[in-house]
This record gives C-alpha cells, sequence and structure tokens, in this order.
C-alpha cells in the first residue's frame, strides 16, 4: 500500500479509502518503510565537507574543460572561415538555409 502511494499509483486519500485504513496507521507504515525498507539504499552523508582531492580534481576536470571548449570555438571559427572562403571562390552556397524546401533529386 505504501509503495503504491509512493509511486503515484494511488493518492493517500485514495489508499484510505480503498484500503480502510486510517490515515495515522499510514503514516506510520510510511515511516517504517522508510526506515527499514529505504534507509539503507539512501544512507545519508551527514560529512558533506568534500576532501582537497576531490576540490582539486573538480578544479583540474573544469581547467580541462575550458581547454576544450576554447578548442573547439578556434575549430569553429575555422571550419566557418573555410566554408566563406569556398563559397566565395567556388560562387556556390554551401550553407543550409532554413525554411527551404529539399530539391528532389
Amino acid at each position: 500500500m505504501v509503495e503504491e502511494i509512493r509511486s503515484g499509483m494511488l493518492t493517500i486519500k485514495q489508499s484510505i479509502q480503498q484500503h480502510h485504513v486510517s490515515g495515522s496507521v499510514l503514516q506510520k507504515w510510511n515511516r517504517w518503510y522508510y526506515k527499514i525498507r529505504l534507509l539503507k539504499y539512501y544512507k545519508p552523508s551527514f560529512h558533506m565537507i568534500p576532501s582537497q582531492t576531490t576540490v582539486e580534481q573538480l578544479e583540474q576536470q573544469l581547467a580541462e574543460a575550458h581547454t576544450q571548449l576554447a578548442q573547439v570555438k578556434l575549430q569553429n571559427t575555422a571550419l566557418e572561415t573555410m566554408i566563406t572562403v569556398a563559397e566565395k571562390q567556388l560562387n556556390i552556397e554551401i550553407r543550409k538555409k532554413y525554411g527551404s524546401k529539399r530539391s528532389r533529386s
């Protein structure tokens, strides 16, 4: 019954009416379910202060992400320039025109 409520299959009111149980009993069962069945899977950590190595690792990952972003931006600029030069030299439009229909071959 508690799983039906937690999963959203029934509301608390529907469950009380369907199973003929009082709200206080249902509340007790819900607390028991959380303590006995779920708490072993969701052990709350009271020491949420990250360790120094974790902070250093995250800073290193952030620096690597910034480096990769800069590299991708540079690559994008190079490709855009290459397309612009090719369009001018070949007198054709390479970029897709949004909203236009595909040509039938």
